[in-house]
């Protein structure tokens, strides 16, 4: 699927929780639904609109203030929140030998609070520290993103790196972080029993996960290896 961008005299169809509609980062679990830049940073950076992989180019008449934790407001009703700085990465490495130079200068990302049509040339409303912007780090957001997990549903680990807005390479990473936050589970309510591998398959080093399924209606039995995914899987309200 691709990354939808306005062209001249476009219209963008926006989902509430979900995203652009037809755009690849579409997902109602994902911090990551736009991405929107300053055109003064593409000037700045002498990069092309469209090369950043943004969704939206705006100007700005104070870029101090654009920031996560931000709100756009369009006429249109379209209200997205500001979540997230989007880093550099490999997918953009071919634009500049050192990437650390796109630090903060890539664009924001963020979420659609309301939905609606947003066209070229709309304006946008920005009003600044709306929201509580998520944390820096991904352990952090790991933590932030467990509670929300409803009761009797499962995620994968793939489910997980769209909710913490990381890259899927970053699966390799879970298992260092649910051993990690074994001792906190009882204190911060964090239910990491919901989460399960690609196949649905319980995870070995979590304890008494068969059982807390079994409790939520997950699983009928608690010598049971795998969630159903297709009845339990949870991705997004």
């Amino acid at each position: 699927m691709p990354t939808l961008a306005l062209a001249t005299g476009q219209a963008m169809q926006c989902e509430a929780g979900l995203g652009i509609q037809g755009d690849v980062h579409a997902h109602r679990l994902s911090p990551r639904q736009v991405l929107v830049t300053l055109a003064s940073e593409l000037q700045a950076l002498r990069i092309a609109p469209g090369a950043l992989g943004e969704n939206i180019v705006i100007d700005c008449d104070r870029p101090d203030l654009f920031r996560p934790g931000a709100a756009l407001l369009a006429a249109s009703g379209v209200a997205i929140r500001l979540t997230m700085f989007c880093e550099p990465c490999r997918h953009i490495a071919h634009l500049r030998s050192d990437l650390a130079s796109l630090l903060q200068r890539r664009g924001i990302l963020g979420v659609f609070e309301t939905g609606g049509v947003l066209r070229t040339g709309d304006t946008l409303e920005l009003i600044a520290e709306r929201y509580p912007p998520l944390p820096s780090s991904p352990y952090q957001k790991f933590l932030d993103f467990l509670p929300t997990i409803p009761r009797g549903r499962v995620v994968r680990y793939l489910d997980v790196t769209i909710a913490i807005g990381a890259d899927t390479s970053f699966v390799r990473a879970l298992p260092g972080y649910i051993k990690r936050s074994l001792a906190l589970a009882a204190s911060l309510s964090l239910p990491l029993h919901r989460i399960v591998n690609a196949r649905g398959e319980l995870l070995p080093f979590i304890p008494a996960q068969a059982a807390l399924l079994q409790a939520e209606g997950v699983i009928d039995r608690s010598d049971a290896a795998a969630v159903d995914l297709d009845r339990y899987l949870w991705q997004g309200a």
